[in-house]
């Protein structure tokens, strides 16, 4: 019996150095961790439905109209994916909207960063949304027409994305290394000129690369 213990176990030693003296020291070193400093696909909030328009609220953000009308972005919700959402269309016939939704404070340590979103057009009628960036703005509603916002160049196509999100691609940050900067989603329209466009907007984020 303790003759065939000692040749498994002898047998067991030669197998476990023949696989380890297999493995270089490369194969033991772990992936660079990447810093994703946000990420938002708005499925922690509640979606409104109908003429029931629920506000994006999440700490940090800034959803203001800052023009003459009142309604801001709001979360809709269709085949199970949440997103946040706006028309001038649902506006009063005298109102012109100006719509803000701004991220929080987010630090670029490095040239090495990059912003990508998802959006979805509908019933086209107008260019009503523009992506700015801003390193100084005071993450108060009065501030947003102090700070400096700078558009980021974003190609939205002139007409409706067949019902379906596309990906705006990876915008690089590297013009703002070492800066606190926020984004921001800013929909201009009025319903009595027609300027309605329905824009959707999921998943925001801010990225290592």
């Amino acid at each position: 019996m303790k003759t065939n213990i000692l040749k498994y176990s002898l047998l067991t030693a030669i197998v476990l150095s023949v696989f380890t003296s297999c493995v270089g020291e490369d194969d033991y070193e772990l992936p660079v961790y990447k810093k994703v400093l946000i990420s938002q696909n708005f499925e922690s909030l509640p979606a409104g439905g109908g003429t029931t328009e629920l506000p994006v609220e999440l700490e940090g953000w800034i959803n203001a109209n800052i023009g003459t009308g009142s309604r801001v972005w709001h979360i809709r919700q269709f085949n199970n994916n949440k997103y946040a959402d706006f028309s001038s269309f649902y506006s009063e016939e005298s109102e012109v909207d100006q719509t803000w939704l701004i991220t929080p404070a987010l630090t670029i340590d490095h040239s090495n960063y990059f912003f990508s979103f998802d959006y979805q057009i509908r019933f086209y009628n107008y260019s009503n949304l523009a992506v700015f960036i801003s390193q100084d703005y005071d993450g108060s509603v009065e501030g947003i027409e102090q700070a400096n916002w700078q558009p980021l160049n974003i190609d939205f196509p002139s007409g409706n994305t067949n019902d379906q999100f596309i990906s705006s691609g990876n915008i690089s940050l590297s013009e703002y290394s070492n800066s606190t900067i926020r984004i921001a989603f800013k929909y201009v329209g009025s319903k009595q000129a027609n300027q309605t466009t329905t824009f959707q907007i999921d998943n925001i984020t801010i990225f290592e690369n």
